[in-house]
């Protein structure tokens, strides 16, 4: 996508310091870093968000983020933090797909453990469980086991959340 900033990092048309690439992904520092080191794991193809990544590349981007991890690691970050904000309402600022690998130290300064405390809320315990019902796809864990590509698509899934689902669910949370 010509318009994209990262589709620009991958054509080279914005310098970036790349610290991985292969065929399918780029990594590169992020330049408002969190902590030195702080990467961006993104992919080489446009694509806007999680919900868009085909399954093979879903599976790979962890992989890639552990080797970058590990090798922060190696150079003394004692801990990693990995986040990913998909799609307008979990306020992505991107239109193209990118994991954040930031690299921790013990007092580093950086308290994201002060932030989710102070945004937490309380929600009803019979809400919870109903949220989970409604989220639950039976048998999850053999959905994500390695198998053929055909097979995978041949299973039937129960229990998919709807998006007026989705919606209703959000308005609950807020309104608890």
């Amino acid at each position: 996508m010509a318009d994209c900033i990262f589709c620009q990092v991958v054509e080279k048309k914005i310098p970036a310091f790349v610290v991985y690439s292969d065929d399918d992904f780029l990594g590169f520092l992020d330049i408002n870093p969190l902590s030195p080191g702080h990467t961006l794991l993104i992919p080489k193809r446009h694509i806007e968000s999680i919900f868009d990544m085909p399954e093979e590349l879903a599976e790979k981007v962890l992989k890639v983020a552990k080797a970058i991890a590990s090798n922060m690691k190696k150079i003394g970050a004692t801990g990693v933090n990995l986040t990913n904000a998909s799609g307008k309402s979990a306020e992505q600022a991107i239109p193209h797909f990118h994991l954040h690998i930031i690299p921790r130290k013990e007092g580093d300064e950086i308290n994201l453990n002060e932030y989710w405390q102070t945004k937490m809320k309380k929600i009803d315990p019979e809400l919870m469980k109903e949220i989970a019902e409604r989220i639950k796809t039976e048998n999850i864990s053999e959905d994500v086991e390695k198998k053929p590509a055909e097979e995978k698509e041949k299973k039937p899934r129960s229990r998919r959340l709807k998006k007026e689902d989705a919606y209703w669910i959000k308005r609950e949370v807020e309104l608890a």
